[in-house]
């Protein structure tokens, strides 16, 4: 019986010290956008500007696509992964850069 508690207590103190390790580990950090960046929501179309004191509403944009929105407008906040490149079939490298 002993031998068991021993191999027991051992195997707790390993998964505590892993689970420990993994809990210190800092999260990657999201991408904050500068002040002033425009973001349009391209499902609702609505438009917001991010202040220094928070994102504002601005109102709605006309249906018009992503492609015609001015070069300073995003329409996405977070970068492209690789698994959102081969859902959509676009170029990682240009899809990131682009922002």
């Amino acid at each position: 019986m002993r031998p068991i508690l021993t191999t027991l207590t051992v195997v707790i103190a390993l998964l505590s010290a892993a689970s420990q390790a993994m809990a210190a580990r800092p999260a990657a950090a999201a991408p904050t956008p500068a002040d002033y960046t425009v973001f349009v929501d391209a499902p609702t179309g609505f438009v917001f500007v991010k202040l220094p004191q928070g994102w504002k509403f601005a109102g709605k944009a006309d249906a018009a696509p992503a492609a015609a929105l001015p070069a300073h407008v995003t329409t996405r906040l977070l970068p492209v992964t690789a698994d959102d490149a081969r859902q959509t079939g676009t170029n990682l490298l240009a899809a990131n850069s682009a922002r």
